[in-house]
């Protein structure tokens, strides 16, 4: 994939905006990569002493970089294709801690350094910065599909707890059901007692006055 260099002019851009127009930025490529677009935020360098900032991006064409720009409405003064051509031998991690620029991307530089040789993020760290940008996009993915399954299970407790609590009234309409049965049967089994026993009665009767007919002939 081409890399692409992005200068932008900080003179009038706050530290804090310039973070947020990176996040946006990031964000809309992380958007067109899911539209099956080819484009990806790698890096930044921040050149305190010319306020400006390089930002490195990997796309099929200059066009995917612009688009992502207009998207978010970030300015910029240029767009230029670059070549990565560090010797596999140097070592990588050539970037200036973070906490050093916190003075603010206009401040001038400290006194301790001799001008001109500001320590900045290059494009020379480009592939292990793609590499360190793939990890965490990845791991950010497994993040956020960690979090849609939790939200999954936990809205399918809160749906069987809710029918376990159904079922919990079905079960205690049953057992009311059952011991009304119950005392159905009861009283059903006691009146059959009864009918039985008056026609036993009835029959015994009946086949007294026979023999008593009987008797008398």
């Amino acid at each position: 994939m081409p890399l692409f260099l992005v200068e932008r002019d900080l003179s009038n851009v706050p530290s804090e905006q310039l973070r947020l127009d990176q996040r946006e930025v990031a964000s809309i490529c992380v958007q067109l990569k899911a539209l099956g677009k080819h484009i990806r935020y790698i890096s930044s360098a921040v050149v305190p002493a010319d306020a400006r900032t390089l930002d490195l991006f990997g796309a099929d064409d200059a066009d995917l970089i612009k688009e992502a720009h207009a998207a978010v409405g970030v300015q910029y003064i240029r767009i230029v294709e670059i070549l990565d051509l560090t010797p596999t031998f140097l070592p990588r991690g050539t970037s200036r801690p973070r906490r050093s620029l916190e003075r603010g991307v206009g401040a001038p530089p400290d006194a301790s350094h001799p001008k001109g040789t500001v320590h900045a993020m290059t494009a020379h760290s480009a592939p292990e910065l793609a590499r360190w940008l793939v990890d965490g996009q990845r791991l950010f993915g497994v993040c956020l599909e960690t979090l849609e399954q939790a939200n999954r299970l936990q809205g399918r407790n809160e749906t069987l707890e809710s029918e376990n609590e159904m079922l919990r009234e079905e079960v205690v309409r049953l057992r009311q059901r059952v011991e009304v049965l119950q005392a159905d049967r009861s009283e059903m089994v006691a009146a059959f007692n009864d009918l039985a026993g008056h026609v036993t009665q009835v029959v015994d009767h009946i086949l007294q006055k026979s023999e008593d007919g009987e008797n008398t002939k």
